[in-house]
């Protein structure tokens, strides 16, 4: 199976502080894997390491076969992070946000990300009026159009009601499934994580363990020791 992801040794500091220890991991291409783990084990450290908008203090990292310093595909990449500067004041609209961002030579056209991601009620409305769960869709629509074959989302449901994510993480299935994209997810949401992915990679600094979801509980312990707890919310998932 290709690799899109190969991490050795990683090993990330800031000042006297390590953030990410001697980490290494492969994720393959197609796969749907969850990264979970405490508040400040390291996982968005992680990803934007990964990314190139964080440098390691040690080892290395390949993207889709190509170390990542050489690597200069980076439209392969689409990249939604759990938070991102904006200009409340920002006019532009959800359409002229997909205008602009469109290629014509991506798989995924306008009309197609808008039908995938139920957009088309607030293609007039402006991004920074819409709540946390659409504009959670409008950035996937916008990575989506550049047509990445590996996407990668940090806590992408925070704040969005449980429909939503139902709804939400039933596109990311069809993404993956039906259109072959790698998806690499960050997320709380332990009911969401064995819901949807296949394999799970649980961190604390370094890798905990990493392994099939139907193994998480197990997994689970391992990273946050035998007293950790899952809460059952009443109408939603579990979280650790």
């Amino acid at each position: 199976m290709p690799v899109a992801i190969d991490i050795t040794d990683l090993t990330v500091a800031y000042g006297d502080t390590t953030v990410i220890d001697d980490i290494s991991l492969e994720i393959d291409e197609g796969a749907f894997v969850g990264i979970v783990g405490p508040n400040g084990s390291g996982k968005t450290t992680l990803i934007k390491t990964i990314l190139g908008l964080n440098k390691e203090t040690s080892g290395s990292i390949e993207l889709f076969g190509t170390e990542k310093h050489q690597f200069d595909a980076w439209e392969r990449i689409g990249y939604v992070p759990q938070q991102y500067s904006r200009d409340d004041q920002f006019p532009a609209t959800v359409q002229e946000l997909l205008d602009l961002t469109a290629r014509e030579d991506s798989t995924f056209t306008e009309d197609t990300v808008i039908d995938l991601l139920s957009l088309s009620d607030v293609l007039d409305e402006t991004f920074v009026t819409l709540s946390g769960g659409q504009q959670q869709k409008v950035l996937v629509a916008m990575a989506l159009l550049k047509d990445p074959d590996l996407l990668i989302l940090d806590e992408p449901s925070v704040g969005v009601d449980v429909q939503a994510q139902e709804a939400f993480y039933d596109v990311l299935d069809t993404l993956n499934e039906d259109h072959a994209i790698t998806i690499v997810l960050i997320s709380h949401d332990v009911g969401m994580v064995s819901d949807h992915t296949e394999e799970v990679i649980c961190i604390n600094r370094s890798v905990c363990c990493q392994g099939p979801t139907d193994d998480l509980p197990a997994l689970l312990e391992a990273t946050y020791g035998d007293d950790f707890k899952i809460f059952d919310h009443v109408g939603g998932h579990d979280h650790a």
